[in-house]
């Protein structure tokens, strides 16, 4: 029998969690060695549970699943992602793939696509569902309008966002980022200036626009 596939799932909806687990695990190739619910979870578990391919949903509480992708990518090059999620514009799912997956499957497409995009990533290929490609073409073909959110921040203003825009005070993301209050403080105020705004309201409608949280987060 061949070493079966090591699958880890990132999913913050414990019932598309639990259906996932479920499917995979039918099949016998397949072996899901954890899950996770935010992608801070996520980065904390992986070395121990040691996947092949990481399962990785989009809008993610805490750290979302772009965020997630670059960091998991750039600790551990080895690891194959594949992006799941019910996004079909293309500009999403380009940002995950310059983020660093291999790959792309709506939640809407069939099981049996889930299953080829995890086969084809593992034999070193990409794998973007028919359903998007389209709309990621014309993306990527399209003149620039400006600079996105993940250009524009650094990693560690993406992540102070994200928790802003959840409704994390200062303090809270001083303690779960292991950083001091002024720190945050200083992150908080060079978002602005980057970003032009004015208050907090201004930045949490930025990071919904930017697809940094889901707008029913």
């Amino acid at each position: 029998m061949n070493k079966q596939i090591r699958i880890l799932l990132v999913e913050d909806h414990e019932v598309m969690r639990a259906a996932l687990c479920s499917l995979l695990n039918a099949h016998e190739e397949f072996a899901v060695v954890g899950e996770a619910d935010n992608g801070r979870e996520l980065l904390g578990m992986v070395e121990k549970a040691a996947p092949d391919v990481v399962i990785m949903d989009i809008n993610l509480p805490e750290l979302n699943g772009i965020e997630a992708t670059r960091q998991l990518v750039a600790r551990f090059p080895h690891i194959k992602v594949l992006g799941l999620s019910i996004h079909l514009r293309g500009r999403m799912v380009s940002e995950i793939l310059k983020a660093g997956a291999h790959g792309y499957v709506p939640k809407s497409s069939a099981a049996g696509e889930l299953i080829a995009a995890i086969n084809a990533i593992m034999a070193g290929k990409m794998y973007v569902s028919p359903e998007v490609l389209a709309d990621l073409v014309e993306t990527r073909t399209r003149a620039a309008t400006g600079e996105t959110a993940f250009v524009k921040l650094t990693e560690r203003e993406r992540e102070v966002l994200q928790l802003l825009a959840e409704g994390d005070s200062s303090k809270e993301i001083a303690d779960k980022l292991c950083l001091s209050l002024p720190t945050i403080h200083t992150h908080r105020q060079h978002m602005m200036q980057k970003l032009g705004a004015r208050g907090v309201a201004d930045l949490v409608r930025y990071a919904i626009r930017e697809g940094i949280i889901s707008s029913d987060t």
